[in-house]
Parts: C-alpha cells; sequence; structure tokens
C-alpha cells in the first residue's frame, strides 16, 4: 500500500513529518514521530515532533471514538469496545481521554452512544508547534472529497489487527466495495453488494462480514448460522467468534454461549476474552466467586479492559482483599497526558479514608467533563465531610438538595451526607 512507501522511504523523517501533517495524513504521521531519535534534536524540533505527535494521536482518537458510536448503535458491541479502548490509547488531550473512558463506561453499563458537538481540529490543542498548525481552512464537503478509497482503505486498515489487515488488502474488488459500505452504515447496500459475491469466493472472511451485517440487522438466527459456518473453516478467526458470543448473548443463549467459550478454553484459543466473558456470565448469574476466579483470569492472560478491571477490584474490595483491588484499579488509565487518579480509584480511596485530597482532584475533574452528573458533586462534598469541612459540605449538598431528578441509588448517600452536615 502507498502509505508503507511513505513510511519507509529514506527521506529525512522530520521532513516526512512536516509533509504528512500537510496532508492530514494522521496515521503515517503518528508512525514517523514515533521513530524519530529525538535526543538528537534540538529543543525546539523536540517540541514540534511532540507537538505533531499529540495532534496525529488526537486526530485518530477522533477517528476512533466516531467509528465505535456509529458500531455501537448498529449493534456491533464488541467492535464499539475495541474503537473506544484504542481511542483511548491514542488520546493525548484530557479531554479526548475523558471521553473515550466515558464511552467505555456507558457501553459497559448498557447506555445509548452520545455524539458531543464536533471538536475544534486536534492540531488547533497544541498551539506551541508552529508546523502542527491547522494546514488549511478548507470545508468539510472538501477534505472529504479528496480522500479517495485507497486512502479510506489504509486508514481502516491501519486500525486493524496486523494479522488481518493483509487479507482485507488483498480482497477482491467486490468484497471490498461491500466492506466500505459497511463501514459507512450503509447496511442494504451492503447486503445486496455481498449477495452479489459469487458462492466460489464466499470465504471465512466474507462469512464474518456478511454474518456480522445480518446480526446488525437484527437477523440474529441467520448470523449466528454463518458466523459458525466462518469458524468451521476458520476456527482461529477471532473477530467472527467474538461476533457470535453478542449474537448468543443477544438471542440469550447463555447456555450454549458458555459452552462455545468453554471449548474455546479447552482448545487454548482466545484464553483472556475467552475468561472475561465467562466472568460477565457469572456476575449476571450473582454467582460473585466463580466471576472474581474467571475476571482474574481473564487479566493474566492479558485483558486490559477497564470495566473487567472495575468488576473485579469491586469483587476484591467485597472480599476485603483492599491492597488487590486498590492495585487493579490503579491500572486504569488516568486522565490526560499528564495523568491523574481515574475517578473509580478515587471512589476506592474516598471509601477507604486515604488520599483523600488525590480523590478530590480526580472528582473535580470528572466534574468538569460531566457538569450535570450529580455523582461528582456528591463525591466532592463527601471528600468535605472526611477532612472536616462541613461548611464547604453543605455548601455543595444544598446544591445537591435543589438538583432535579437525582438518581435513586444516589439519594440515600445524599440524605447520609446532610445528615453529616448537621
Amino acid at each position: 500500500m502507498s502509505f508503507l512507501k511513505k513510511i519507509f522511504g529514506k527521506k529525512d523523517p522530520v521532513e516526512e513529518m512536516r509533509q504528512f501533517h500537510a496532508a492530514q495524513d494522521w496515521v503515517s504521521l503518528l508512525h514517523v514521530t514515533k521513530s524519530i531519535a529525538r535526543e538528537e534534536l534540538d529543543a525546539a524540533l523536540q517540541q514540534e515532533v511532540e507537538g505533531c505527535e499529540q495532534a496525529a494521536g488526537d486526530a485518530l482518537s477522533s477517528i476512533n471514538l466516531d467509528e465505535g458510536r456509529w458500531a455501537q448503535k448498529n449493534g456491533n458491541l464488541l467492535r464499539a469496545r475495541e474503537d473506544f479502548q484504542l481511542a483511548l490509547e491514542q488520546a493525548c488531550s484530557e479531554a479526548l481521554r475523558q471521553e473515550a473512558e466515558q464511552a467505555l463506561a456507558a457501553l459497559a453499563q448498557g447506555e445509548a452512544p452520545t455524539t458531543p458537538a464536533a471538536p475544534a481540529p486536534a492540531s488547533a490543542a497544541h498551539a506551541g508547534c508552529s508546523t502542527c498548525a491547522p494546514a488549511s481552512t478548507s470545508t468539510p464537503e472538501a477534505e472529504e472529497a479528496d480522500i479517495d478509497q485507497e486512502a479510506r482503505i489504509e486508514l481502516l486498515l491501519a486500525t486493524m489487527e496486523p494479522k488481518l489487515a493483509p487479507r482485507y488488502q488483498n480482497a477482491s474488488p467486490q468484497f471490498l466495495q461491500a466492506w466500505l459500505a459497511t463501514q459507512d452504515g450503509e447496511d442494504a447496500l451492503a447486503l445486496r453488494l455481498f449477495d452479489a459475491i459469487p458462492p466460489a469466493e464466499r470465504n471465512a472472511l466474507f462469512l464474518f462480514e456478511h454474518g456480522s451485517l445480518l446480526a446488525r440487522s437484527g437477523k440474529l438466527a441467520q448470523a449466528q448460522k454463518e458466523l459458525h459456518a466462518a469458524l468451521t473453516t476458520e476456527p482461529e478467526l477471532f473477530s467472527a467468534f467474538a461476533v457470535l458470543t453478542e449474537v448468543l448473548a443477544a438471542s440469550e443463549q447463555i447456555g450454549p454461549l458458555e459452552k462455545m467459550l468453554k471449548e474455546s478454553l479447552a482448545a487454548q484459543r482466545f484464553g483472556g476474552f475467552c475468561w472475561a466473558r465467562l466472568a460477565e456470565i457469572h456476575v449476571r448469574r450473582n454467582e460473585l466467586e466463580p466471576a472474581l476466579a474467571a475476571g482474574l483470569k481473564a487479566l493474566d492472560e492479558g485483558e486490559a479492559d477497564p470495566p473487567l478491571m472495575i468488576m473485579c477490584a469491586q469483587l476484591l474490595e467485597r472480599d476485603e482483599r483492599f491492597d488487590e483491588a486498590e492495585a487493579l484499579l490503579q491500572r486504569l488509565p488516568g486522565g490526560g497526558c499528564g495523568g491523574g487518579a481515574h475517578p473509580m480509584l478515587a471512589e476506592f480511596w474516598l471509601r477507604r479514608g486515604t488520599n483523600v485530597d488525590r480523590a478530590l482532584e480526580s472528582f473535580k475533574g470528572a466534574m468538569r467533563q460531566e457538569q450535570s452528573n450529580p455523582r461528582w458533586l456528591l463525591r466532592i462534598s463527601q471528600v468535605y465531610l472526611a477532612k472536616g469541612w462541613k461548611k464547604q459540605a453543605a455548601e455543595q449538598i444544598e446544591r445537591l438538595m435543589s438538583h432535579g431528578g437525582l438518581p435513586e441509588e444516589l439519594k440515600s448517600e445524599v440524605e447520609a451526607a446532610a445528615d453529616a452536615c448537621r
């Protein structure tokens, strides 16, 4: 592909960086900035490289957030989780990191995706880097017209697991056209295009994409059949396995799902993923000890899903394994490039009466991001009470008491805090 030629050319990497930014080629820009030996540059160039890396990371993070919201809206929860996790890893700005964390948390709680106001261009967040200033003031329509199909495919492949990307790269034009239609949310068109592909070309990749599309269209029985066929042809095709777990869960086939997960573990396939899904099944059944055991095995296998970490930490805390719970919560990504405690870690500290100053800063940061969420104002008032600042706590409680529509789970805490202020 052309972007590989760009990356591995023998040009001056700093000059390549500037060219990639001018073209808004964020994938190539991020790759080349990470390859530059910064210790060999002067301070000004180091700042320029850092600024461009941050601009590329934020641009890609915004793209993955949008892709994740689309996937969540269309019922592809696994894809949404992957996109949101990637957005979290790529983000440099605090706002984007918080947005990705909130998207992951909302996904775990089954909430509908939200669509915030369009952000400023990623490079605008790094005004200290003159080279990384916006390259032009072209309209979105003009920019979209400049992105041809090859560039679109390159961008999508860059976010795909490395073992799978070459197979899409070498797929037939008919398959790629149908696949791009699914990425654009044009499901009816995609179904027609997939149906036109000759039977001889309907390999495991076709069965996976077509089955996933059927699942998003609500045709769960047909989707299940095609995804099973994909895995019969190619048992190691994780993407098909993952979507099949979503289909079985959505159709309330928990028994067959559990059996499939255990069979996969016996075959030593997809260990971390399977243990994580088994943990969810146990939680659903209120089988808390098996849930914790399965969740910890998933983490040992390399799963790093924040909702899984939070679930395990809560179960560890329930068992009074406080040090283990805290260590796990400390693995959650903090806020922004400067770090900071995750709000779930801050809540743990508050319950334990430790690190209350750091917890307060975390809650204030969370409230800046979710000003309408009364949870954070309550937590701030609880920290004030823990510090003995009753007057300041009472002011926050008054604000909470006047807050309309408090969630039921917070009402008793607000009342308890109000009593403590008297």
